[in-house]
This record gives structure tokens, C-alpha cells and sequence, in this order.
């Protein structure tokens, strides 16, 4: 059972009219499960690996686009351990409800339910005092995610470890990535994200590594941080490890019905494969082949 002075607490934290009945079974589940990497395709159990590779033992987290902060969560499990602190932002109120009831357990995690853009993401950071130096950034909103990215890394903030969810079904090549514009949605379907290159393109000018791919997450590691314990990685080698050659690929992303034939289209024709499905959405994105 919550108690009646953490009920209150929790409360506080959301919305009028926010749905709670689903969010309580969500705390007995939390508290019963053994499981503790909830993520996608295993992203938390390559993160935990990376966080020791580098040596840290504790650290700080920021997860923007953190939903529910559970179901496919990769930093749930840091956020659960005791010598760990961070934020975790979400906007959608059901989802940041149902975060609060369970993220309440976690002493040192700020939650905050704005809409991240790339013109307040570093006044939302200095707001809730996260420090310019951090160990790891998630990035998933379903949208312009890259400059967002790109306008934290500009106002300074420079995270030891960076995964940002990309569009996977767009290989190199091909430079993509949804511009900010105020009208831009979140999770707007297939146009969403950014692909590996114009994410490498991006973060990489700020002194990154390109780690991996994992399936959809692109890993980047701070050069400065890491020496000659991470390689940096090949665009089309990342991307064939991390995606293109998984066996359990058309599985995990079913949705995917004409992903081969972007695979197998020469860039040309992913081109215009990708203009004709964005269409609506003109003046919004940046597309473009890089060699």
C-alpha cells in the first residue's frame, strides 16, 4: 500500500485530471519484479556495461522523453540505485503521472513534465541545477531529438555518455533529421528523429565517439572521458552491427513492412522513397546523401 503522506506527495507532482488507476498497479508491478532492464532491446544492460567500462560507479542521468519511466525505460535502472541522482522529463500528463507514483521511491531523481525544444532544454537544466559535467543523457521524443541534442551540447553541457534514439530505417548515406519548428508534434509516425549519420554529423564536431547502434539508439561516449577505451566507430559498420544485421531485426520492429526496400534502395532512391513518405511535412526536415 502507498501511504497517505506519500499519496499526498505524489499528488503534488501531477496533473489535474491525470489518469492514477493504472499508474498504482504499475508501483506493485515495479515493486515485485525482478527485472530490472525494462528497455526495448536491452539498451539499460549495454549502458550499465559502457557506465563500467569507464568507471563510474555513480553518477548523474537526465532521460528526456522519459514516458511512463518504466516500459522500455533504459535508465530506470540507474535511477533506482541509491548512489545514483538525475531528472527525468516527460510532457504528456498520463505518462508523467504514471512515472511520479513509481519515481517517488527515488530520493534523489527530480521529475519535471515540460516539452523539451531546443530553445529552453538548457534553461530547464540550469533550472533543476543539473551540473554542466553528468554521466549520461538520454534523448527520446519522437522528433526533432537531434537539435535538441545539438543545442544542449552548444549550451555547454557535456555528458560522459549520450544515447539518442535515431530513425533506424534510414541508413547511410542518407543525412535526416526533423528540423524544430513550433508546429512539429511529438511522434509524428514514420517522420521522427534523425539517422546515424546526421546524428554522428552533430554530436561528434562536440568531442564524441560514435560507440554503437543498438538497434535504434546511437551510443556516443565524451573523447575526453573514455581515451583509447572506446574506438570510434564506422557510420555504415555501427549502423550493419547495430540494425541491418540483427537476426531478431524484423521482430522487434514488425511496424517496419517496406524496410528492405530501403535497405536494398541505392541513396537516390532512399532519397525519394523518404520524400514521398514525408510529404505534408515540407520545409520541416533536412534531407540530404553525405559521402
Amino acid at each position: 500500500m502507498i501511504s497517505q503522506a506519500l499519496e499526498e506527495r505524489i499528488r503534488r507532482l501531477i496533473p489535474s485530471g491525470t489518469v492514477i488507476k493504472k499508474a498504482r498497479g504499475m508501483v506493485r508491478h515495479h515493486r515485485r519484479s525482478r527485472k530490472e532492464d525494462r528497455s526495448f532491446a536491452g539498451e539499460y544492460a549495454h549502458l550499465n556495461q559502457l557506465a563500467e567500462k569507464l568507471g563510474i560507479e555513480a553518477g548523474y542521468v537526465v532521460d528526456i522523453g522519459a514516458s511512463d519511466g518504466v516500459n522500455q525505460s533504459c535508465t530506470l535502472g540507474f535511477f533506482k540505485r541509491p548512489d545514483w541522482s538525475g531528472l527525468a522529463v516527460e510532457v504528456r500528463p498520463e505518462q508523467f503521472g504514471q512515472m511520479a507514483f513509481v519515481y517517488t521511491e527515488f530520493s534523489n531523481t527530480q521529475l519535471a513534465m515540460n516539452r523539451v525544444t531546443p530553445t529552453n532544454v538548457r534553461s530547464l537544466l540550469q533550472a533543476h541545477e543539473v551540473p554542466e559535467r553528468f554521466s549520461i543523457l538520454n534523448i527520446d521524443i519522437d522528433s526533432y531529438d537531434l537539435p535538441v541534442a545539438e543545442a544542449l551540447l552548444k549550451g555547454g553541457y557535456r555528458p560522459t555518455i549520450i544515447t539518442l534514439e535515431i530513425n533506424e530505417s534510414i541508413p547511410p548515406p542518407v543525412f535526416f533529421t526533423v528540423d524544430y519548428h513550433e508546429d512539429v508534434e511529438y511522434g509524428n509516425g514514420a517522420f521522427n528523429g534523425c539517422s546515424l549519420v546526421a546524428a554522428a554529423e552533430v554530436i561528434r564536431p562536440f568531442g564524441y565517439k560514435l560507440e554503437s547502434l543498438q538497434y535504434n539508439n546511437a551510443m556516443f561516449v565524451l573523447t575526453s572521458e573514455c581515451n583509447e577505451v572506446i574506438e570510434d566507430k564506422d557510420i555504415v559498420a555501427a549502423y550493419d552491427e547495430g540494425f541491418r544485421d540483427k537476426p531478431d531485426r524484423a521482430e522487434l520492429f514488425s511496424w517496419h513492412e517496406d524496410i528492405d526496400q530501403i535497405l536494398n534502395a541505392e541513396p537516390e532512391e532512399v532519397i525519394n522513397i523518404l520524400s514521398q513518405r514525408f510529404v505534408g511535412f515540407e520545409g520541416k526536415y533536412t534531407l540530404k546523401i553525405t559521402r
